[in-house]
């Protein structure tokens, strides 16, 4: 008889675990919203003890941070960007940061009881689809689903270790980006910390401005321009603090922008762009590589951005012609090969036959692209390299920005450093209203150095009028 009792009882635990993972499995995802973020809670059993971050569409990143056969899952499904700025804006509240804390260990424990109660409700059912009628061997069950999986976690509570994400693992982009949570170490490195980092550029560009507002002028010249052409942005928010600031100390009139504003194209970066509606200018975007077309519609909600993607346009007198990078049609992000480049070309050369006049600027990312306007446009501007460069061939100039984004995060890694860069443009008007450029000042902002650096190019008119 015991022998029986034994038996039923193993049967019983086992059609209650049975039942408890299938429920758990099927309707254990929990979805809440924390501020800005959509976030989609689950748990997998009979795994390896990992927690695991889903970021699409960059990837995943999962650490080995507790003892428990659980897999806890967050999974970013939505980003509210006009919430994400209000809550970037209370970001030094420390009461409102408490109590976003508290909201969010009352979501975790709101999604553990739901865990417990699906649970029971699975360990109830596994006996009864078997043909278990018994109340009390049904509650029993239950009983058990829940108790077992109360067990696991509790483990997993005890044992959780979540520096176990300084050496994470990653797929999707993420995987070539480990970057991410090196961050710091490789900060540390070159400086005490990020934040003396930042103090230094600041620092630079205060020094930077102080010094150039006491340098004489190029000259009036009536129905005078100034452009600022920066390229490769990065999500650097330094990088767009230099542009601000150089747009207001300069009184520019328009910024061109030579592409790669952020790093993956995802909707959270292109929100990151926001501070340009602030500019109070025009500023033309051609898209780069590392855009992406959420990127490019982003930019395009914002009134002050012209996205240039295959047109010529005209912006304060001056005629500029541009075509986006191949790919930023897509999230690929890989350089395109060399035909498809040079088809580009040919697609823009043809763009300006058909405008009947020619550009005073073209502006693309890739610098191949751009080559082949070297000699037929007078100012050719491009970017992607990450390295400041100026050529002339007979009275047209290509400038490339370099990064005016110090190459974003990934600068921080590089073995030599990459200064903040841009060109600040000076065209002039002849007498028939046409513009020409007559100099350039090729402004870097040197991070670790603590300096700063100031080239000055003179053209055409301008150059013959210093000769």
């Amino acid at each position: 008889m015991s022998l029986k009792i034994r038996k039923d009882t193993v049967i019983l635990v086992l059609l209650a675990v049975i039942g408890m993972l299938t429920f758990v499995s099927l309707f254990g995802t929990y979805t809440t919203v924390l501020e800005a973020f959509q976030i989609e809670f689950s748990l997998l059993v009979f795994d390896h003890g990992y927690t695991q971050l889903e970021v699409p569409p960059l990837g995943i990143i999962r650490a080995q941070t507790h003892l428990s056969p659980l897999m806890l899952r967050a999974r970013l499904l939505n980003v509210d960007l006009a919430q994400l700025r209000l809550l970037l804006d209370k970001a030094e509240d420390q009461a409102y940061l408490d109590a976003l804390r508290a909201k969010a260990r009352w979501e975790i424990n709101v999604f553990l009881v739901r865990l417990l109660f699906l649970a029971f409700l699975g360990g109830a059912a596994g006996p009864i689809v078997f043909g278990e009628r018994n109340r009390k061997k049904i509650l029993l069950a239950g009983l058990i689903g829940m108790i077992i999986l109360g067990c696991l976690l509790a483990l997993s509570y005890a044992t959780f270790q979540p520096m176990a994400f300084m050496n994470p693992e990653f797929e999707g982009i993420l995987k070539a980006a480990p970057w991410i949570f090196g961050l710091l170490e490789e900060s540390l490195l070159r400086v005490r910390s990020l934040g003396q980092q930042l103090e230094l550029i600041a620092v630079n560009m205060s020094v930077l401005f102080e010094q150039i507002e006491q340098l004489e002028p190029l000259g009036t010249v009536e129905g005078e321009l100034k452009v600022v052409h920066v390229s490769d942005l990065h999500n650097n928010p330094a990088g767009m603090d230099f542009l601000a600031q150089v747009v207001d100390t300069f009184a520019v009139d328009l910024v061109i922008d030579t592409g790669d504003i952020t790093d993956f194209g995802t909707d959270i970066e292109a929100g990151l762009a926001s501070p340009l509606e602030h500019f109070g200018i025009p500023y033309i975007f051609v898209p780069g590589n590392h855009d992406s077309p959420n990127v490019i519609a982003r930019l395009r909600e914002i009134e002050n951005v012209i996205v240039i993607e295959e047109e010529q346009i005209e912006v304060l007198g001056l005629r500029v012609a541009g075509i986006a990078d191949p790919s930023a049609k897509d999230m690929g992000m890989l350089v395109a090969a060399d035909a498809v480049l040079n088809e580009y070309a040919v697609r823009l050369h043809r763009v300006i036959d058909e405008a009947n006049r020619l550009p005073h600027v073209v502006a693309v990312h890739h610098p191949r692209i751009a080559e082949s306007f070297l000699g037929r446009v007078q100012v050719v501007l491009t970017g992607h390299t990450h390295q400041f460069s100026i050529k002339e061939r007979g009275e047209s100039v290509m400038i490339n920005a370099g990064t005016t984004g110090a190459s974003g995060i990934r600068g921080l890694q590089a073995r030599e450093e990459t200064p903040y860069s841009l060109v600040l443009l000076h065209f002039g008007r002849h007498t028939d209203g046409e513009m020409y450029l007559r100099a350039a000042d090729v402004i870097r902002v040197f991070k670790l150095r603590s300096g700063f650096s100031l080239e000055r190019h003179l053209f055409g008119i301008a150059g013959a009028e210093n000769e």
